[in-house]
């Protein structure tokens, strides 16, 4: 008898790797324990462990072993999936194989959304496959072969109007009305992120006006600047860290001591790339949207006005799914919100298939951008929902551009919460 999904949950308490919603592999109990965010030289021993199974193409003993590997789904080719790119990186790092356009390509024709390191059993790839794929990024970089042509120009536009979007700074807070409150002596910042700023502005006025309706006290930054993300997903390390060291000047001389953010690039960004890959330990606390906003629920702080009547569907944020273990915070409040009738897609949590919208791959690879995220849309309409709710603007901005008719919506978390508080 096939178990349903309910029964699976109920069989099954995961224990994520700390700090990542990459599920612990306790089978070994000598596997080797190494750091992250180290060199590629630093990782040399262990490529070659890679069994070439292709246990990295699908979910690994997950009822319907549903595949998970847009890159390698697209490409159709050993080279695009884990184990191809296990090998390459070996060969490379061994002297078997040189640098080429080509090989260079093939990295970042990858979205970096971690799905084959859920899937590995091998435990040593499985904890930090994840580390040298940036890491060859970074030596593509080196080599003059990295990043894309259409990801060189991030760098470029951050340096002069500080986003990738190359929109005017200045009008970085347009969206910003009124008769949303701020309290310019917070010590509380709501970091807004660039594509929040000028791509899915509803997103800000939507999370400003939730935080106004619990009496938060925050403010937003006068000199907000991108986060990097963009640029350290591409390979480029350097400049992305001498963006963060910037970003850390302003939020110490704004007396910011902790940042809330509704863009999940930004949050993994603040929160774990500037203190454990660039050594700056800035002391502030981030926290995602979802992760304050349930605290706010469990005391009692955040209430909910109206009924929603909507069935919808949540998919997991790479950036703040595998790569940082956030799962069950904005499912929890959605799931408080009368109407909401949250229908869980067959690919879920760690194994959630990504949008196609990360790791540079949207400005790079339209194509697989687009076959990623028509994947996911189809499979949520499958699920018989209204609409499809996450809570990064990157997921968002991506359903919005590859939904091409009424049958289904998309929405993100904060929008959800701002129409059901709303009065």
């Amino acid at each position: 008898m096939e178990l349903e999904v309910s029964d699976l949950e109920k069989e099954k308490t995961p224990k994520y790797i700390q700090g990542t919603g990459i599920t612990e592999l306790d089978i070994f109990a000598d596997r080797i324990s190494l750091d992250r965010n180290k060199s590629l030289d630093y990782y040399k021993d262990i490529f070659y462990q890679c069994g070439k199974c292709g246990t990295c193409r699908t979910g690994f003993q997950e009822k319907g072993w549903y595949r998970v590997c847009p890159s390698g789904e697209y490409g159709k080719f050993e080279a695009y999936y884990l184990g191809g790119k296990n090998l390459l990186t070996w060969a490379v790092s061994s002297n078997r194989l040189n640098w080429t356009e080509n090989l260079s390509k093939i990295f970042y024709q990858c979205s970096l959304c971690l799905a084959c390191t859920q899937q590995c059993q091998i435990p040593e790839i499985h904890h930090y496959a994840g580390e040298w794929l940036i890491a060859m990024r970074e030596e593509a970089v080196k080599k003059g072969l990295g990043p894309m042509p259409e990801q060189t120009r991030y760098s470029e536009h951050i340096a002069l109007e500080y986003n990738p979007y190359m929109e005017k700074h200045k009008d970085r807070r347009n969206w910003l009305s009124s008769n949303i409150i701020q309290n310019q002596d917070a010590k509380l910042a709501y970091f807004v992120g660039c594509t929040t700023s000028y791509r899915e502005q509803s997103v800000a006025k939507a999370t400003s006006e939730v935080l106004n309706s619990i009496q938060i006290g925050f403010k937003i930054l006068d000199e907000e600047h991108c986060c990097g993300s963009p640029i350290y997903m591409t390979g480029q390390t350097d400049q992305a860290k001498k963006i963060a060291e910037s970003n850390v000047e302003i939020f110490k001389k704004a007396g910011i001591e902790k940042i809330i953010t509704s863009c999940a690039g930004c949050y993994r960004t603040l929160k774990e790339t500037y203190p454990k890959k660039f050594g700056l330990e800035h002391d502030i606390e981030i926290l995602h949207l979802p992760e304050f906003l349930l605290e706010k629920l469990n005391d009692n702080e955040l209430k909910f006005n109206n009924n929603l009547n909507l069935k919808i569907t949540y998919h997991d944020p790479c950036h703040i799914g595998r790569h940082m273990g956030i799962y069950e915070p904005p499912r929890e409040v959605l799931k408080k919100i009368p109407g909401i009738e949250l229908i869980e897609m067959p690919r879920n949590r760690q194994n959630a298939w990504c949008c196609g919208s990360g790791g540079g791959v949207r400005s790079a690879f339209k194509d697989l951008s687009s076959f990623a995220a028509n994947e996911r849309i189809e499979e949520a309409k499958e699920s018989n929902v209204d609409a499809i709710v996450s809570c990064c603007p990157f997921c968002l901005n991506q359903f919005k551009t590859n939904i091409k008719n009424s049958n289904i919506k998309t929405y993100d978390f904060s929008e959800i919460v701002h129409k059901a508080i709303k009065s």
